[in-house]
């Protein structure tokens, strides 16, 4: 009697649920019993939700081990593709085999060792291969044109918020709002935009709140809270695409938490821009405008993010730059060397000052502030603006008086919007009528050049829309920002904190200038400045973006740190 051996595999999860393993399992013990052998309880070799386009299986090691050994003179297998889906590897494995002295036999394929069997075989992993890379494409090329077709089943999922409805034959596939979700996800954008916290004050906010996952756990992670922040599917237009395949890179050692054999050797993803992304329409949670204002939020709180223990010493970490060469001011501390047993100063140095940073050396020669100075500063500005909010509603005001409103600007960018796409639609017109033979060279390249700069004049126009909008939403923001805090906090500016004086800071001011006159404080909102008649400053006033200039004869906050 003949020792022998079977080899089962299932590609997906699915399968491998829906038992599909099992029906090959039992197809071929049946084929064992009926050539008359027996089979072992260890000589059973399944690999399940393995793909075929790999070589590094855990069942299919195992079962190469014992053949190595000598322990098998047959593996019975249920087709040549459940073996390997590559020509390639299905090739090395059966000479592989055959070298050991084990044959191996296929209940659907070819029955015997003759050239022509061999031929057979050979022919059917071609077949397989070239199957497989056919389904692959036809599923993608399925998937981009329904996609740009507007049909939600290309996502075949949906993000928190959401319920995924599949198709039908009545209707098609579908997203669903869920409203407790769909609430949850209103409150973290709100979050961001109006009361500017952070992604790590957000996630402890719901853990505190113990609001459910989309798992029924109540343990959100950083990543997850980011993700949802930046999906576009939330303001109604979901994204089909954002990601492409690339080569995978070499994996150079195993996981953490993983086996060491993956079922699926995945390829890299590579995340592709956003014109490039196909949009669906599903149901808008939130506005675009609060989208948009998210996106800005998120960004600023980037670069201000603190990267170490050490920012924690300086106040305006983020918000200095130098007004002469553009590079960020850092904080520095004296060293005890330099003190010379003096008090170790703080100072807020220009990056463009430091000689080793550049190959020429230094490229500014700005000079340097101390950081209790600049900090006081900007506190004292920051404490009188918050004294006197009136001047904010003032300027809320004033915008709406002169139609810059909101609804204003969403119809110019959507004006603009729309003229920018009949523009490129145009371009592809004219080479249409190229191509057909309706135009000769010279009068396309005349006509596209103008239709060209037609096209950038539309798109300088939506960023401008898009620009005057994401300024009034930021504006209002900030406008119910102070509104819930500036009651209760003006009544202990004095007793502030240092975390709350930086909380605060970072609420209003956008950025902190310093050239070699001194510090100009640039808010976050323009104000319109309050008409004080004549003053010091030989009327002058103060600029429309209230760069605090002008002397001791204004307020502070309307006045410059002088060096």
């Amino acid at each position: 009697m003949k020792a022998v051996a079977l080899y089962a595999r299932v590609s997906s999860e699915q399968q491998a649920q829906q038992a599909t393993v099992e029906s090959q399992v039992a197809e071929l013990r049946l084929r064992i019993e009926q050539d008359g052998h027996r089979l072992g309880p260890t000589d059973v070799f399944v690999d399940e939700g393995y793909s075929g386009a790999v070589l590094i299986r855990p069942a299919l090691e195992r079962l190469r081990d014992r053949v190595a050994e000598g322990g098998f003179d047959i593996v019975y297998v249920h087709s040549p593709d459940r073996l390997a889906r590559r020509y390639a590897y299905q090739v090395l494995l059966l000479d592989e085999l055959a070298r050991h002295g084990t044959s191996v036999a296929f209940i659907h394929g070819p029955q015997g060792d003759t050239a022509e069997d061999q031929l057979l075989v050979q022919m059917q992993g071609m077949i397989a291969e070239y199957e497989r890379a056919k389904i692959l494409e036809r599923c993608r090329r399925g998937k981009l044109h329904r996609a740009r077709g507007g049909a939600v089943s290309p996502l075949s999922g949906a993000p928190y918020g959401y319920r995924y409805v599949r198709k039908t034959d009545a209707e098609p596939a579908r997203y669903e709002v869920l409203l407790p979700e769909a609430k949850v996800v209103r409150d973290i954008f709100s979050w961001l935009v109006h009361e500017q916290k952070s992604i790590g004050e957000i996630v402890r906010q719901l853990n505190g709140q113990k609001v459910p996952t989309r798992k029924g756990v109540s343990r959100w992670d950083r990543s997850t809270v980011w993700a949802m922040l930046r999906n576009p599917a939330y303001m109604g237009r979901a994204a089909f695409g954002k990601t492409e395949s690339i080569a995978p890179s070499k994996l150079l050692r195993p996981i953490r938490g993983r086996g060491a054999i993956p079922k699926k050797w995945k390829t890299g993803r590579l995340d592709k821009p956003s014109p490039e992304w196909i949009s669906i329409d599903v149901p808008a949670l939130i506005s675009a405008d609060v989208f948009a204002a998210a996106k800005e939020q998120l960004e600023r709180n980037k670069r201000l993010s603190q990267r170490s223990l050490r920012g924690r010493r300086y106040l305006l970490q983020g918000l200095t730059v130098c007004a002469k060469c553009g590079y960020a001011y850092y904080g520095k501390t004296v060293s005890r060397a330099s003190a010379k047993g003096k008090d170790q100063w703080g100072y807020y140095r220009c990056v463009g000052t430091d000689n080793y940073r550049f190959a020429g050396g230094r490229i500014c020669n700005n000079a340097q502030l101390r950081v209790d100075q600049l900090d006081d500063y900007v506190w004292a500005s920051v404490a009188e603006f918050l004294k006197n909010p009136e001047r904010l509603h003032d300027e809320w005001s004033h915008r709406g008086e002169t139609g810059c409103r909101s609804s204003e600007m969403e119809r110019q960018r959507d004006e603009a919007s729309r003229s920018l796409a009949a523009q490129e639609k145009g371009i592809q017109r004219l080479l249409d009528a190229y191509e057909a033979g309706a135009l000769d060279l010279d009068e396309l390249k005349q006509r596209s050049d103008r239709a060209r700069a037609r096209i950038e004049r539309a798109r300088l126009e939506l960023n401008e829309a898009e620009k005057k909008l994401s300024e009034i939403v930021e504006i209002h923001a900030v406008v119910r920002h102070l509104e819930a805090f500036s009651d209760q906090v003006c009544q202990r500016l004095e007793d502030a904190t240092w975390e709350e004086r930086r909380q605060i800071i970072r609420a209003l001011v956008a950025r902190v200038e310093i050239d070699a006159d001194g510090a100009t404080v640039v808010y976050r909102v323009p104000i319109v400045p309050v008409s004080r008649g004549s003053s010091s400053s030989g009327g002058n006033g103060v600029d429309e973006s209230l760069h605090l200039r002008g002397r001791s004869a204004q307020p502070v906050a309307q006045q410059r740190l002088a060096r």
